[in-house]
């Protein structure tokens, strides 16, 4: 079962990051280059937002369907809206039609991050949870940040359409990848129990989702604040707050230029991510108590953001971006364990999504609320936001009950 789980991992986290080139192509080259779209600098907010914005609803979609349908079809009919949107941005040289191609991205990834996560929690006990998404989700941060690079070199030697017409045919590898690592018949998890067969009753899927233990908001809100904070904050404001460093008087002599060190400490939440979390799954089995691994995250957060509003210079920049990723990589695998704990097995997929949506929204105000909070006090303001944001999460960590899996709590 163990070669299963790792080969499934493997499998499914080289497809996700194929499909995933399309898509960081664009975040890497068009800010710099909506031209070459066919768009105007003004609808660049709006192309990038737009799978963000259809992902709120996507999410719970997609884990409806792959709890009716069953894990394989809707991953595969995500690979598939990958392929399509990743052909339509070769083919589309206006606006509407990079829109569409936007929200068939935003349905593609909804189903495949919901739907693999699903899967890697079916294939994963109670005792093994935290090493096999652990395991996972190191691969992942290892396949997103290998397309980043990659996307630059090729846009540098080849341009936009260019790249594009590579990156067709490797989504389509992809594509063919998941269709072998997802076997008909073969995809069942080892130990599915539906509620009748655990002895009770079937229940409707909103019946038995009123149910749940409402303990698992506290994951939730962890989940909303760490990605508001990370990926909404802080990573739409490090590259002005770098250039208004660099602008002060004594400031122009950095070794490194501005948008090179912005990509460089952006890069470092990635590599964060795909050291910490094979460690986080193992402290998350060893200690049982989620609570602990995502409450040690989040503190390294609001160290991290305590550090950007009180002090100037690069090297508390430097200092607090590292803290922030160094928290991230401990507290996202903490919350989707925990979650993953106290999800039925029948429902993973929708209590997956609702996680995931939590995250979205979170990454989707981050950057409104920073730039408000800009135009009336200031950077430090929004940093200091980011860690009053941290210091609720500890707080709703510390009051709720028993973070470990229930046959933990028995």
């Amino acid at each position: 079962m163990r070669s299963r789980r790792h080969a499934l991992a493997v499998g499914l986290a080289l497809a996700y990051s194929l499909a995933l080139l399309g898509d960081q192509m664009l975040y890497v080259f068009l800010p710099s280059n909506p031209g070459a779209a066919g768009i105007a600098a003004a609808s660049l907010g709006l192309v990038l937002s737009a799978n963000r914005i259809v992902r709120l609803a996507a999410n719970s979609m997609g884990g409806f369907l792959s709890d009716r349908l069953g894990r394989r079809r809707p991953y595969l009919l995500g690979m598939m809206l990958a392929l399509a949107s990743t052909a339509g941005y070769l083919f589309s040289d206006s606006l509407w039609p990079l829109l569409v191609c936007r929200a068939l991205w935003g349905i593609a990834f909804a189903l495949l991050h919901v739907g693999g996560i699903a899967i890697m929690l079916d294939h994963s006990t109670d005792a093994d949870r935290g090493r096999t998404m652990g395991f996972y989700q190191s691969l992942l941060q290892l396949g997103t940040l290998v397309g980043l690079v990659l996307s630059g070199v090729l846009t540098d030697l080849l341009g936009y359409r260019g790249t594009l017409a590579i990156y067709v045919p490797l989504t389509a590898l992809g594509l063919g990848i998941a269709i072998w690592v997802l076997r008909e018949g073969d995809v069942a998890p080892p130990h599915h129990a539906t509620p009748a067969a655990a002895g009770a009753a079937p229940l409707g899927t909103l019946a038995t989702l009123r149910r749940l233990d409402r303990r698992l908001l506290a994951p939730a809100y962890v989940c909303f604040a760490t990605h508001f904070e990370g990926s909404g904050v802080l990573a739409a404001t490090l590259g002005m707050y770098l250039k208004t460093l660099a602008s002060e008087p004594g400031g122009g002599g950095w070794l490194v230029p501005v948008a090179s060190l912005t990509g460089l400490l952006l890069a470092t939440r990635r590599l964060a991510g795909m050291i910490e979390a094979p460690i986080a799954g193992h402290l998350l089995d060893r200690f049982g108590d989620r609570r602990i691994v995502a409450a040690a995250g989040v503190l390294a957060i609001l160290a991290g953001f305590v550090t950007l509003a009180g002090g100037r210079g690069v090297a508390l920049v430097i200092t607090g971006v590292v803290l922030v990723s160094v928290g991230e990589g401990f507290s996202q695998p903490a919350v989707v364990v925990w979650t993953g704990d106290g999800a039925p097995p029948h429902l993973r997929g929708v209590v997956m999504g609702g996680l995931s949506t939590a995250g979205d929204l979170g990454s989707a105000l981050g950057p409104l609320v920073a730039y408000a909070l800009l135009e009336a006090g200031g950077l430090r303001s929004a940093y200091a936001l980011g860690a009053a944001l941290a210091l609720s999460a500890l707080l709703a960590l510390a009051l709720v009950r028993g973070g470990a899996p229930l046959t933990q709590r028995a």
